[in-house]
């Protein structure tokens, strides 16, 4: 029996990376990647790299792949605006799939991983818990036009789809600058080489508000779960770890992680306090032989910015991936640490 192929896009990412180290971790599937710049280097998967945004290159370069069973897609194009995101990350999934999908294909399953921005929860106060029949807010968002494409394309096919809402991703990847402990950890890391406590950088109502975060492993579990159990055909599903969290809970155990006592709420603009510390930082590089990573490729102190100034509880339901079969759950205090301990040992952070 032929092994089951299955297709990565955006493999440089955290969703994408894990989910490769996932599926190699096991001897089940043959494993394609597909990235902008080159995937990481593994000789059991095979990596190509091209600019999904050019529609001819991608028919060619995916139609040297030969046949695919399951695609789980975890691109994202970046834009100044919504309106600006939806025309890029709509190209994305559309010319990373149209080219596997038609009679004879083979194509049995695509898991798309978009997230909690489905609910407006980056606009402001949201209805919750979410639930995946809530409303559409108003206003563009490329998640809505990813998701009614698929469904047309869907349509009369043998193939399935399902989508994915995770909250903020938790894990451990390298030269992805939005990542929420790697944001976290080089944020520390500098407080603690200046001599300071850790203060929260963010506002006073994010420090006491109730989130979720969602494991980067647990995702990935769902996403083969959702791809390969009949039941999840053409739906939708909020993953996360299970729990609920506040910064103000959890801050004093990521100081104690750092060996600093925790500070004070003294909300900043990480994008301006972090625009001189560059030597700072290569500086801690130096002192603790860590990979030789700049500081902007390790976070975007923009996107950072974001995660610590949302005002508003942000939660959803998970009730429906419950009821499909899906239970598995993470601490997210253990699993924070344990984000922030796999990259001192993979020697990106102190």
């Amino acid at each position: 029996m032929l092994q089951p192929s299955a297709l990565v896009i955006g493999a440089n990412g955290i969703v994408g990376s894990n989910m490769l180290a996932m599926l190699c971790a096991g001897t089940d599937w043959t494993v394609h990647a597909v990235a902008r710049s080159h995937p990481p280097s593994d000789d059991r998967v095979r990596r190509i790299a091209v600019d999904l945004q050019d529609e001819a290159a991608s028919r060619i370069a995916l139609a040297a792949l030969g046949p695919i069973d399951y695609v789980f897609f975890a691109a994202l194009a970046t834009g100044r605006t919504p309106a600006a995101q939806v025309g890029p990350n709509l190209a994305l999934l559309r010319n990373a799939v149209s080219p596997l999908i038609g009679r004879g294909s083979g194509l049995r399953h695509v898991c798309v991983v978009q997230g909690t921005k489905w609910y407006g929860s980056h606009l402001g106060p949201y209805h919750t818990p979410a639930r995946e029949g809530d409303a559409r807010h108003d206003g563009p968002n490329f998640y809505y036009d990813q998701r009614d494409w698929l469904s047309a394309a869907q349509a009369g096919s043998d193939w399935s789809f399902s989508t994915l809402r995770p909250h903020f991703i938790s894990g451990f990847n390298v030269g992805n600058p939005h990542n929420m402990m790697a944001a976290v950890g080089a944020y520390a890391a500098i407080k603690r080489e200046l001599g300071d406590a850790l203060d929260f950088p963010g506002t006073p109502a994010c420090f006491q508000t109730l989130s979720m975060a969602t494991d980067v492993s647990l995702l990935n579990r769902a996403m083969l779960w959702a791809a390969t159990t009949a039941e999840c055909a053409n739906q939708d599903f909020n993953i996360s770890n299970g729990d609920y969290f506040r910064w103000r809970d959890l801050w004093p155990a990521i100081a104690g992680s750092f060996g600093m006592p925790s500070g004070v709420v003294k909300p900043v603009r990480l994008a301006t306090y972090m625009a001189d510390k560059g030597a700072v930082w290569d500086a801690i590089v130096r002192r603790h032989s860590l990979r030789s990573t700049p500081l902007d490729k390790v976070v975007d102190w923009n996107w950072a910015d974001f995660l610590f100034r949302g005002d508003w509880d942000d939660m959803s339901s998970t009730i429906k991936a419950r009821r499909y079969g899906f239970d598995d759950c993470v601490d997210t205090q253990d699993d924070m640490l344990t984000a922030l301990a796999r990259y001192r040992e993979e020697r990106v952070l102190p």
